[in-house]
């Protein structure tokens, strides 16, 4: 999951970055302004994002119980999981909105049981990783007045003792290989962990819970520098920036300031509904 997560609320002081404020920048400058300079709340979260941070919630849930020393069947965390997809779904301030017009709420709903049963049969079940924190946060100094910070979805020790860096993804992208986005962003969750511990050596792990597929890759101490090097010139690039234009697309949709974008394509505003 991304570094920062929407229910803790307020965006991060200015010049501290999460790997989502970074990526907002690089995807649709506008929408950046409007969260992280202006602090503007967004008009409604898409029910993609709810239905990924209720999956999220089930997965942390799950390794603290085994933590604590219980196990639960697969129907209790799909039990558990309903229940607070309704529960939350109904308390949620801003609205939650289905963009799809072919979709409703409670196929998100189902979409979310599915992947946790599977990750449950496939992965939990037979995990033997020593589970050493769930949702670690962190914050590094990446280069003078660039700070970085993150929220590491789980860490895990193997036999050997390695420390694996573990983040479940709910979306339906899987890459080939160990790349793009999401590699970039447990890239700099290593950098983070590097910068704070004393390994030589990590594995860095992407959960795809939907079709419970995995992608791995280990990275040394070496390769932290042009990790850093990376890392520091994307985030100087927004805190450089004195414009900030909109890249209207197909994203817009799923935008919550579109109503206050004048790039918005106006058949995008009449097809967002409430999930209520």
């Amino acid at each position: 999951m991304s570094g920062e997560r929407g229910s803790r609320g307020a965006a991060a002081p200015a010049a501290t970055f999460s790997f989502s404020r970074m990526t907002t920048f690089e995807q649709c400058p506008r929408r950046y302004r409007y969260r992280y300079l202006d602090g503007v709340r967004e008009g409604f979260q898409s029910i993609e994002a709810f239905m990924g941070q209720q999956v999220h919630a089930t997965v942390e849930w799950l390794y603290n119980e085994r933590i604590a020393g219980n196990e639960h069947a697969v129907e209790a965390a799909v039990g558990r999981y309903c229940s607070e997809f309704d529960k939350a779904g109904a308390a949620s301030k801003p609205a939650i909105r289905v963009i799809r017009a072919d979709m409703a709420s409670e196929h998100y709903r189902r979409s979310g049981a599915e992947m946790l049963a599977a990750f449950h049969a496939r992965r939990f079940a037979a995990d033997v990783l020593e589970t050493v924190a769930m949702e670690r946060h962190f914050e590094i100094d990446v280069d003078e007045g660039i700070r970085f910070q993150g929220y590491i979805d789980r860490l895990a020790r193997d036999g050997d003792g390695t420390l694996h860096v573990i983040d479940f993804k709910t979306g339906s992208r899987v890459p080939a290989r160990f790349e793009g986005k999401d590699a970039d962003q447990l890239d700099a969750y290593a950098l983070a962990l590097f910068t704070q511990n004393g390994d030589d050596e990590l594995v860095l792990v992407l959960e795809y819970l939907r079709t419970a597929t995995v992608r791995t890759k280990r990275i040394r101490r070496s390769q932290i520098d042009e990790i850093r090097r990376r890392l520091a010139a994307r985030i100087a690039a927004a805190q450089l920036a004195t414009v900030f234009p909109p890249v209207p697309g197909a994203l817009c949709g799923w935008c919550g300031f579109n109503d206050l974008c004048e790039a918005c394509p106006p058949r995008v505003l009449q097809q967002g509904r409430s999930a209520r």
